[in-house]
């Protein structure tokens, strides 16, 4: 485990760490909050680009604060990072909402249970955000694994039900908004796998 170096200790010593950068990736994750609550209630692909654009002006606020500071409370690669793969979830549902919107939802029960488990996902990882980067960031970003975990089962399940109860082209369509919504869970692991190593350069 990389810890940080004790020079980066010592300087913090002396310089004080620029403390906007939690309160902007707190704001960044609870617009990933909002666009799996849209997946979830079947919002508008036009509501959904709305938060998007949001999130992409909180993005480059943050990546012109980091060019521009030279002390930050942790890795500001891992910062950057964190900031990229939050992004990442909002653009993932945007995908997902527009493929619901294009291929339909099938009424699969499994579309609603992903959905679910991306919001309870983002969810963690908004909570890990907020104590970032104390220790228990760790267990709420395992719980967003978690739930990365619970998409990825019920994608595969969803497949192979669908290509055996459905017929060929509506078990495409459903394969599509399933997919769509499995990438979503990836790109919240990604994100619980950076605070976690946060946490564990911290310590």
């Amino acid at each position: 485990m990389k810890h940080r170096t004790s020079w980066g200790r010592i300087w913090a010593l002396f310089i004080p760490s620029d403390q906007r950068f939690v309160p902007l990736l707190r704001q960044q994750v609870g617009i990933a909050v909002l666009a799996c609550a849209l997946l979830v209630e079947g919002g508008s692909p036009a509501r959904m680009a709305e938060v998007e654009a949001d999130g992409d002006i909180i993005r480059r606020e943050l990546t012109q604060a980091l060019n521009q500071t030279f002390a930050t409370p942790f890795d500001r690669d891992d910062i950057f990072a964190l900031s990229r793969q939050i992004d990442d979830v909002i653009d993932a549902a945007q995908d997902a909402l527009l493929a619901i919107a294009v291929f339909g939802n099938q009424e699969s029960g499994h579309v609603w249970s992903m959905t679910e488990a991306l919001a309870e996902g983002t969810r963690s990882l908004e909570a890990a955000v907020d104590v970032l980067p104390s220790s228990s960031a760790a267990s709420l970003s395992r719980k967003a694994k978690k739930a990365e975990n619970v998409v990825a089962s019920l994608y595969r399940y969803g497949v192979d039900l669908g290509s055996r109860q459905l017929d060929p082209a509506d078990a495409l369509r459903l394969r599509e908004v399933l997919r769509e919504l499995r990438q979503v869970g990836r790109c919240i692991g990604r994100a619980a796998d950076t605070i976690s190593d946060i946490v564990g350069k911290e310590r």
